[in-house]
């Protein structure tokens, strides 16, 4: 049976995320993954090759300016010369069409649509500012770029971690060209990647996938491996339908991915539960329960991130089995 990202909450006691309380924020503790000491490195360790791709691999998401604004870059207009106007399209559905054929080729691999459920938004930023938005920025483009298998495989080694890396330099690079092309055409958009809102309940309301119990977005198909940004425009477009199953359907009886995470981060439980294990989960959630502070320390311990859960999940042949 299929549920609505809402389906899973507890009114009462769930509310907007404060993005303070992630375990990058809250544990202050992030140095770069660096394993090799003044003791320990040797100039000619062929793993530093991989080392150097894999912090080279950041760097369009940590230095590209457009990636995560609401503006137009510089002074730039559609038409020289002329006052800044607002494209008119014919209707909503060619709007929609448009964005999502328009974001493919900048390189998403999966687009979906979705009016933005303002819970979603965080309450605050890290800096401590609040988010809002333009009252009228009710859409959401979630967009997801595919990371590649065998790369992710090889996790935790340095290579899986370098196509990490590259997955969110390319939602940086896409996310702020779908904003700009917005911005453009004279509309409101809001080019976020990790920031502003969560990205996995708004890629479920768009139709994207379904939260599993590794914590990530599970698609039909590549399974996790994705990396989701997202643009939230007053432009108005047509909501993508959803048709996956329940996350229960689809991760109830397999442990494949809480076996291979050796930070024993993940719930080998049969069935989601509300429980909360640290300040950085949300409470009034039901979902198989994440503790990211013994995930963190497993990156600290091996100087470097890990996709373990990723790599070992079977979600995209289980979804496909049962969508056909």
């Amino acid at each position: 049976m299929r549920r609505k990202s809402t389906e899973y909450l507890d009114t009462e006691i769930h509310g907007r995320f404060d993005r303070r309380k992630t375990v990058f924020f809250r544990r202050n503790v992030f140095s770069g993954f660096d394993h090799f000491g003044p003791d320990t490195l040797d100039p000619g360790d062929p793993e530093l090759l991989d080392l150097a791709e894999a912090r080279a691999s950041w760097a369009l998401h940590d230095n590209y300016p457009g990636a995560f604004r609401d503006t137009l870059m510089g002074n730039r207009k559609l038409v020289h010369n002329h006052a800044p106007f607002r494209f008119k399209f014919a209707d909503r559905q060619i709007a929609t069409e448009n964005i999502s054929e328009v974001a493919k080729r900048f390189g998403a691999s999966l687009v979906g649509i979705t009016r933005l459920d303002p819970q979603w938004l965080y309450s605050n930023e890290r800096s401590g500012n609040p988010v809002i938005l333009p009252e009228k920025a009710v859409w959401a483009i979630v967009m997801a770029v595919e990371m590649d298998r065998e790369l992710l495989s090889t996790s935790p080694a340095f290579s899986a971690a370098a196509e990490s890396g590259r997955g969110y330099s390319k939602m940086a690079a896409l996310g702020g060209a779908v904003g700009e092309y917005l911005r453009l055409l004279g509309y409101y958009a809001r080019s976020c990647g990790n920031d502003t809102a969560l990205s996995i309940p708004l890629a479920m309301d768009a139709g994207l996938g379904v939260l599993g119990r590794n914590g990530l977005l599970l698609t039909r198909e590549f399974g996790p491996r994705v990396r989701i940004c997202k643009v939230i425009t007053d432009l108005e477009l047509i909501q993508s339908p959803n048709e996956y199953p329940s996350s229960e359907d689809v991760c109830s009886g397999c442990t494949l991915c809480a076996e291979a995470c050796e930070a024993e981060a993940l719930s080998s439980s049969e069935s989601p539960t509300w429980d909360i294990l640290t300040e950085s989960n949300n409470p009034g959630v039901l979902r198989w329960q994440f503790n990211p502070e013994k995930c963190f320390d497993f990156w600290l311990e091996i100087g470097r991130d890990c996709s373990n859960c990723i790599a070992a999940c079977p979600a995209a042949s289980r979804l496909n089995k049962l969508m056909d």
